[in-house]
């Protein structure tokens, strides 16, 4: 009775951990993935929110030219892209030191809540003049630089060596998962209500599950109270325990430069984010400019190639997680690929097709985004297998792929597509092929299918002991100490 009303610390953990088994590793990914979600989601409304401010007769300007109050030039459009970009670029390395130093847990919470607060302003910056407007957007980048370093350091810290596919692929699909559910969500807001409730239902959905993942998540597993020990031994295979703290935080950036392994990694996130951004930034004008699908059918038209690919993404890092018959470097090279070469593909035959038969036009652009998500098994896979513990600072600076991306792609679209003709189009889906063909051709000579050397014990002990040595020369007490690290066993 006395253990009801107040139990022990024991008796509360015993019910803790009763409350999930061995399964609290995935309740945590799905919080992540609807966190990483949500902050991309505040990004993408704007998009679907330019349409639906096109489309409303209610407001108009009392400027002498008589344009509507939230109407937005293509200039003004590519500026409120770019900034984002801009920030996320300018947060990204300042973010992942801090993401190192301290963990996801504070940082991630305070840059959603961030990102939050700042979409919730968007509607209020807009009435009040367009450079407000610019510096709202710009802290909505700032927080999406976190992304991908949440994404690195949560898989390296919680996912067993077996499942880092299945946690790479459900965390990374934050990208398709984000349009999916926000291009229809946003279509039913502006039908319903009018614009300005495609910004307050995400920034209050977004606030909701930050303070939810603040309260609940933990920077390791043995410091969650959910985690037993039998999911504890699980998650620590194949980790390493014997390296200091301090030796992981102090990351060996000269070495992981000097990997070409890496730079195929990069590169790769350019060619795929190059594409990913063209679609789902853009898919909205094209649906129903070029194509003519009403506005309020664009938003459910708008998100199936996203949802395609989020399946695929899924179906894609499950399926190589089981595909142990081949090495992994031979598996990344297969799914990349596939997924590169695929949706190019696609894309190519998109760019020759009429608009005549828009349904056609719709399946072959979901058909080339549905390729696209066999790169969970691809170069999304190989930056954490690489990378093991540095899997923050590698997986981190893919985010410069999708950032550098959106940066570049709004004014190449727009300077392509003055009258959203399905003829100026044809050069969009081309050259977006043709950066995918030439990237993935880099990823396939470099990539390899084993961690790096600067990810093994022996680099970390040989660090010390150099370190050690230099140090030695200023203080000659500490020359005794190397000799002791030295003779090491290689188990400790």
């Amino acid at each position: 009775m006395a253990d009801a009303v107040f139990p022990t610390q024991a008796t509360a953990q015993t019910r803790y951990i009763s409350l999930f088994g061995t399964r609290t590793r995935f309740v945590i990914m799905v919080l992540i993935l609807l966190c990483l979600t949500s902050i991309w989601s505040n990004i993408l409304a704007f998009n679907f929110a330019v349409i639906c401010m096109d489309d409303d007769d209610s407001e108009l300007s009392t400027s002498l030219n008589g344009t509507r109050k939230t109407h937005f030039t293509s200039t003004q459009n590519s500026l409120a892209m770019s900034i984002v970009a801009i920030a996320a670029l300018l947060g990204n390395f300042p973010i992942v030191q801090l993401v190192g130093m301290v963990g996801i847990r504070t940082v991630f919470a305070g840059l959603g809540i961030l990102s939050a607060v700042s979409t919730l302003l968007i509607p209020l910056s807009i009435r009040m003049g367009f450079y407000y407007f610019l510096a709202v957007r710009f802290l909505q980048g700032f927080a999406f630089a976190a992304n991908f370093p949440v994404i690195g350091s949560f898989c390296a810290k919680w996912s067993y060596f077996k499942q880092n596919g299945l946690f790479v692929s459900s965390l990374v699909a934050y990208v398709q998962l984000s349009p999916a559910i926000t291009m229809p969500a946003s279509g039913a807001l502006c039908s319903a209500f009018k614009w300005p409730s495609i910004f307050y239902a995400h920034g209050a959905v977004s606030l909701l599950l930050f303070v939810t993942y603040a309260l609940f998540y933990r920077n390791s597993p043995q410091k969650h109270p959910f985690v037993g020990n039998v999911e504890l031994k699980k998650i620590s295979i194949g980790k390493i325990a014997a390296v200091d703290k301090r030796a992981l935080k102090k990351v060996p950036y000269g070495a992981i430069l000097k990997t070409p392994a890496i730079w195929a990694v990069w590169v790769a996130a350019i060619g795929n984010f190059t594409c990913v951004n063209m679609m789902f930034l853009f898919s909205p004008v094209y649906l129903s400019k070029v194509l003519g699908f009403p506005v309020h059918s664009t938003g459910i038209t708008a998100a199936l190639p996203p949802f395609l690919q989020f399946c695929s993404k899924l179906i894609c890092g499950a399926v190589s997680d089981r595909l142990t018959c081949l090495p992994e470097g031979i598996k990344f090279r297969i799914f990349n690929s596939f997924a590169f070469l695929g949706s190019g593909t696609f894309l190519c035959v998109l760019a020759f097709m009429g608009d005549e038969h828009k349904d056609y036009n719709m399946i072959v652009l979901g058909c080339a985004a549905a390729m696209l998500g066999a790169t969970t098994g691809g170069f999304f896979k190989a930056g954490p297998v690489l990378s093991k513990q540095y899997s923050h600072f590698v997986t981190g600076n893919i985010s410069l792929g999708i950032t550098i991306t959106m940066l570049i792609v709004p004014f190449f679209v727009n300077a392509l597509t003055h009258n959203n003709t399905q003829e100026e189009w044809k050069w969009v889906f081309l050259i977006t092929a043709s950066v995918m063909f030439i990237t993935n051709l880099f990823f396939v000579i470099f990539v390899k299918g084993e961690p790096c050397e600067w990810t093994s014990d022996s680099f970390h002990r040989a660090s010390s002991v150099a370190d050690l040595e230099r140090n030695s020369v200023r203080n000659p007490t500490i020359s005794t100490v190397s000799h002791h690290i030295e003779d090491v066993p290689e188990k400790l």
